[in-house]
């Protein structure tokens, strides 16, 4: 599949969070090994604090995204969609925290695998701003 092909298959197809703790609207273009995708923040959103996206809602976002390249993949694939715990996040970064009606723009690539554990690096932007990055480790539960 073309990176550059907007996929519109339903998120909930993809991640196995459900409403309301569900942080990416869709996917706009993925690969074998990265995916992009997009969230507004709504005021209704879990991790809102005032106007304000927190850190931790940043976090989810970058994960999620990151099962959402499994789920990319799985259904590429017509395979089952494997299950992913976050071993760890290392190197965070949180820059800048989004407002209310903010579109988080995520993008996540896996760069190495080993032993049913992706690394994967996750960016956040909002427009031309970047607002947080991390390294995931990510194990994937085996069927």
């Amino acid at each position: 599949m073309n990176s550059g092909e907007e996929i519109n298959w339903p998120v909930e197809e993809l991640i196995p969070q459900r409403d309301p703790f569900v942080f990416i609207d869709g996917v706009t273009r993925f690969s074998d090994i990265a995916v992009t995708t997009t969230f507004e923040i709504k005021a209704s959103s879990p991790f809102v604090n005032g106007t304000r996206f927190e850190e931790a809602g940043l976090i989810e976002n970058m994960a999620q995204s990151a099962a959402a390249l499994e789920g990319c993949n799985a259904r590429k694939n017509n395979s089952a969609v494997k299950i992913g715990f976050i071993g760890s996040v290392k190197q965070l970064e949180i820059i800048s925290c989004p407002e209310i009606g903010d579109v988080l723009e995520t993008q996540v690539t896996i760069v190495n695998n080993a032993m049913g554990v992706n690394i994967a690096e996750g960016v956040v932007r909002s427009g031309n701003r970047e607002l947080a990055k991390c390294v995931l480790n990510i194990f994937l539960k085996e069927d």
